[in-house]
């Protein structure tokens, strides 16, 4: 058991871990066959070991002191390992007052919590650093979640364009010719390129994305208030299960269908009498082909700037795995099948499998005897 290995994403809002245990790891997933399938990351069998995953909802804005706890009490569910292998997002948390602060900040957290466990920090030029190496070039390891993800599938699929809706943030990523053909590597950079989109299946607010919706009676404007969330249209189109909505509700209340109904309709400034059924489905609907909309753009722009090169297929990943699909067949793309691809739980915390694998086969690589 202490043989195992635990790939950690530390974001501001959830944090994932995958253990992977050596007798249940068989390797990466297979290339795709005739018909554009690809091999199941995370599943068992031939395609790859079956991951131990734990994902914790955790806003990390409010309680940054309460980071190690939350580390701490994962680790332990998880079991002894040989080595962490870790990524992260949350340095941008703004509890934080720099994105370096917020990398040493996690850095400390990790340290703290999982010790003894050897950590090893993935980085956005796709290296693995010690604690120390990490602590010298903070800037080096912020937000390579999503370069994780990517490097694992580029391996056995080698064209294809990665996209991972979370509860937050899309990642779009092509992968050409085996390699991954990203433009930016910051967020910011990836923000110009069109390959970071800023909406996510839960946390969205309903303004950011629409500023008039149709009523029966006609177009509305929305009030740019926090009264309603993506998480909110999402679960009123039964679209996700009310256990799927991990983050907290705009109002702090349950997530019934009436608590949800009062939120959508406090987004035109009314109570869900004043409105009928339809009404609140056509905000939800809004919301939602807003931000399909969204991530069709950003797949558009980076399948224009490779040209020829573009991939034209798409493999999903995320708690919003569905959006996605939806916006890559907008943007013109083929979809590979969403559960050959990635097991439901391997899914949701794919850059924590991905960074626990790529540890896996680094370490296994430096332990296979030389031949001469």
């Amino acid at each position: 058991m202490r043989d195992a290995i635990v790939g950690w994403d530390i974001g501001g809002a959830n944090v994932k871990a995958a253990r992977l245990d050596p007798d249940a790891t068989v390797g990466a997933p297979r290339a795709p066959g005739a018909s554009g399938a690809v091999g199941r990351i995370g599943a068992s069998g031939a395609d790859g070991g079956v991951p131990l995953v734990r994902e914790r909802p955790f806003a990390l804005w409010r309680e940054p002191a309460r980071l190690p706890e939350v580390l701490s009490e994962l680790a332990r569910e998880l079991g002894p390992a040989r080595a962490a292998a870790l990524t992260m997002t949350a340095e941008l948390a703004d509890c934080f007052p720099s994105k370096r602060a917020g990398v040493l900040g996690v850095l400390d957290a990790a340290a703290g919590a999982l010790a003894p466990t050897p950590i090893r920090v993935y980085g956005t030029d796709g290296r693995f650093r010690s604690l120390e190496e990490a602590r010298r070039a903070p800037e080096r390891v912020a937000a390579a979640n999503w370069l994780a993800s990517a490097t694992w599938l580029a391996r056995s699929v080698p064209d294809a364009l990665l996209l991972d809706v979370g509860s937050t943030t899309t990642d779009i990523v092509p992968l050409v010719g085996g390699r991954v053909a990203a433009q930016g590597r910051t967020d910011t950079e990836r923000l110009v390129a069109g390959e970071l989109v800023y909406t996510g299946v839960l946390r969205t607010t309903v303004p950011a994305l629409v500023r008039r919706v149709r009523l029966a009676r006609g177009p509305c404007r929305v009030a740019t208030e926090h009264f309603a969330i993506a998480a909110d249209a999402h679960l009123w189109l039964e679209r996700i299960r009310p256990e799927d909505y991990t983050c907290d509700t705009a109002d702090g209340r349950g997530r019934s269908r009436p608590e949800t109904a009062a939120r959508l309709a406090r987004v035109v400034c009314a109570d869900p009498e004043d409105l009928d059924e339809g009404d609140l489905t056509r905000i939800a609907r809004a919301v939602v082909r807003a931000q399909r909309r969204r991530i069709a753009d950003g797949i558009r722009q980076v399948c224009e700037r490779l040209g020829a090169d573009a991939p034209r297929v798409a493999v999903v990943a995320g708690s919003g795995a569905r959006l996605g699909a939806e916006a890559a067949r907008a943007a013109g793309l083929r979809v590979s099948a969403s559960t050959s691809a990635w097991t439901r739980d391997a899914a949701r915390a794919a850059p924590a499998v991905a960074v626990a694998r790529l540890l896996e086969a680094k370490l296994s690589a430096a332990e296979a005897p030389t031949v001469r």
